[in-house]
């Protein structure tokens, strides 16, 4: 004898067993899309940690080799006013190095610019590769849709039977 729920609902017990069946089937699938995607995006976060550390690494890179330069350029610049006896407190003088100066800064910068671009770039590449992860109610009607499709679908079978036996025939496809 059917549980009066089931019997309330016009099943029989291997159509309620069926719907039982699908719902789990449904559910176990929705979790391990949800475990697999939240696992695709942990490692993805990892990949996006590196290649962050990287950008920001071959910035500091750039800027201190940059720096390096600009300090060897004004070193250079002294010891030729030195040797050719320009005053080193003379106008000109003071206005080449703040030349010099002023071009590190801008390079400086750049690199700076170009490096937030990156991560920015960085940053939304890793947003549009992130796998979706339901949430709970999205689960909820995947699974409650399996439940429901999978009762219309013994409810047709069981009213497409009782009309064959009620007629005498045999439906198409049976």
């Amino acid at each position: 004898m059917c549980p009066p729920i089931i019997a309330a609902a016009g099943l029989t017990m291997a159509q309620a067993v069926m719907i039982g069946a699908t719902v789990v089937s449904t559910a176990v699938s929705v979790y391990g899309q949800n475990e697999s995607a939240k696992q695709q995006n942990t490692a993805l976060e990892q990949q996006s940690q590196v290649q962050a550390d990287e950008i920001a690494r071959a910035s500091g890179n750039e800027l201190h080799e940059r720096a390096r330069a600009a300090r060897r350029e004004r070193a250079m610049m002294r010891a030729s006013a030195s040797e050719s006896g320009v005053n080193l407190g003379s106008g000109s003088f003071l206005a080449a190095l703040q030349t010099s100066a002023q071009n590190q800064y801008n390079d400086m910068g750049l690199i700076v610019q170009n490096e937030k671009g990156q991560q920015r770039a960085r940053v939304a590449n890793t947003r549009a590769r992130r796998a979706h992860v339901s949430s709970a109610l999205s689960s909820a009607l995947t699974i409650g849709a399996a439940g429901a499709g999978s009762y219309f679908n013994a409810k047709g079978a069981a009213t497409r039977g009782s009309n064959a036996a009620a007629t005498g025939s045999i439906a198409p496809g049976y």
